[in-house]
């Protein structure tokens, strides 16, 4: 049994008009312990709605349904009071941005026993010590908790952030875009100090991110994200080398390569806007190998191998045809994208 087991989670919004936004449609995936699992995909894609879901931490304009399983017990089926207790008792989160996620006219120390005091860890002198020692435990000398958010740099703030999440000594930790604004240096440290907290305490991180090779260098595994869906999840050896679905090559297509020669591509349009309805696949408009059932029929989510599956048509096809499909398009012979009227030629 997995130690955090999404199932089937939804996640709409109510607009104007009797509408609705729907931006996490049927997620899953699961998650053993001191396992690192990455969820890629672009802004708007549902990343951060999915963790916040699953936290129970939407706003009330937001429905939830589905199953999330910590331990095997559902912590959202008794609504707020049930979530509560769990919520950074067992999971916990780091929010993207740690200036906003602080208080800024509270001391940092204070921020992270508060946690504590609330749940029950610890109070007093006992709680203070704690928060110290796990200020040391980030790379952050305990004294420092005596100063305000502002007065740390983007890094201190981001690490005492981790401290916080840990006050309550969580089996799992949600890390939502960590290094979002840092430098370049600032970023390794952080993502080092994650992993190291992983394997040192045996935790199970889930990491938000749009930035494939962080991902590609902290996690084992990883989901890639497209339109509030779930398109593709395996190791992230195997989305690297062998991805099942356009939208995960063109991902890695779109990232820079310092160690390779191949040209940074982009990928054409914007995600759909998930307040209509979208008929066949959702990267239709914007694949580069579409087929003409892409137009009407959604893919299923299907095993691929071990510990791989993809919702793409292209999988259905025999495996020397879509060879010939690929090679094509290695060529610059393959289809032009799909336009939002039809399906490719």
């Amino acid at each position: 049994m997995s130690l955090l087991e999404v199932r089937e989670l939804h996640v709409w919004f109510d607009l104007q008009e009797g509408r609705e936004l729907h931006a996490v449609q049927g997620v899953s995936f699961g998650l053993d312990a001191g396992e690192r699992f990455g969820l890629v995909g672009e802004s708007g894609c549902g990343k951060t709605t999915t963790i916040l879901g699953l936290m129970g931490l939407l706003p009330p304009t937001a429905s939830v349904a589905g199953e999330v399983l910590v331990g095997g017990e559902s912590i959202l089926a008794g609504g707020e009071s049930s979530v509560r207790s769990h919520r950074w008792n067992d999971i916990a989160m780091i929010f993207q941005g740690a200036m906003n996620a602080l208080n800024p006219v509270k001391k940092v120390l204070w921020q992270i026993v508060e946690p504590m005091e609330l749940h029950g860890i610890a109070d007093g002198t006992q709680a203070r010590r704690m928060a110290g020692d796990l200020l040391e435990m980030v790379g952050i000398p305990a004294s420092a908790g005596e100063r305000y958010p502002h007065e740390f740099s983007g890094g201190m703030r981001q690490r005492a952030a981790i401290a916080m999440a840990l006050a309550c000594q969580p089996k799992i930790l949600l890390a939502d875009e960590p290094t979002t604004a840092l430098d370049v240096m600032v970023q390794a440290q952080i993502l080092e100090l994650l992993v190291g907290l992983s394997n040192d305490l045996g935790l199970a991180l889930v990491l938000v991110t749009h930035d494939l090779p962080v991902v590609a260098q902290v996690c084992e595994r990883a989901a890639v994200m497209y339109a509030g869906e779930i398109v593709e999840e395996g190791p992230t050896e195997a989305l690297y080398h062998a991805p099942r679905h356009p939208y995960t090559r063109l991902l890695f297509a779109a990232t820079p390569d310092l160690y390779g020669d191949e040209a940074v591509v982009s990928i054409p349009g914007a995600p759909p806007r998930l307040d209509r309805a979208i008929e066949g696949c959702a990267f239709r408009p914007r694949c580069d190998s579409s087929l003409d059932r892409c137009e009407s029929e959604h893919p299923e989510f299907r095993a691929m191998g071990a510990g791989h599956r993809a919702a793409c048509h292209l999988n259905d096809l025999p495996g020397e045809e879509r060879a010939a499909r690929e090679g094509a398009r290695r060529a610059g012979s393959a289809a032009p994208a799909a336009t939002p009227g039809g399906g490719a030629p």
